[in-house]
């Protein structure tokens, strides 16, 4: 089945997620990104403080996966969920499938409770 949206690369699993979580077998996937994302992202974008910073945050997704502030993994799900800030803090899921991963959703978080996350 096609899909319905093309994708873009926008990084990789950096080894040191994949080293921290234990996951290697992940190592070096690419993860994509929908151009379609924002279709899917949209039910989040009356969270942000404005149109402006949800576009922006939409644009800066690969960044906050390149240079993130806070990597965490969900095992359940396995999905890694990447936060960072554009004009706000944010959160980008990305699900990981047998052969890639891809960005399946993005939302603004504050940044009081990625720090809470972090001293676990």
């Amino acid at each position: 089945m096609a899909r319905k949206y093309k994708t873009k690369n926008i990084g990789k699993i950096s080894k040191e997620v994949t080293n921290q979580f234990k996951i290697n077998q992940y190592r070096d996937f690419y993860i994509e990104q929908s151009l379609g994302l924002p279709y899917h992202t949209s039910k989040h974008a009356n969270d942000f403080n404005s149109v402006d910073h949800y576009n922006e945050a939409i644009s800066n997704i690969d960044k906050v996966i390149k240079k993130p502030y806070h990597v965490e993994y969900d095992k359940k799900r396995n999905s890694l969920k990447y936060y960072g800030k554009a004009e706000q803090y944010i959160c980008v899921v990305v699900n990981i499938l047998e052969r890639h991963a891809y960005v399946s959703t993005m939302y603004p978080v504050n940044k009081k409770k990625i720090d809470k996350l972090k001293k676990k």
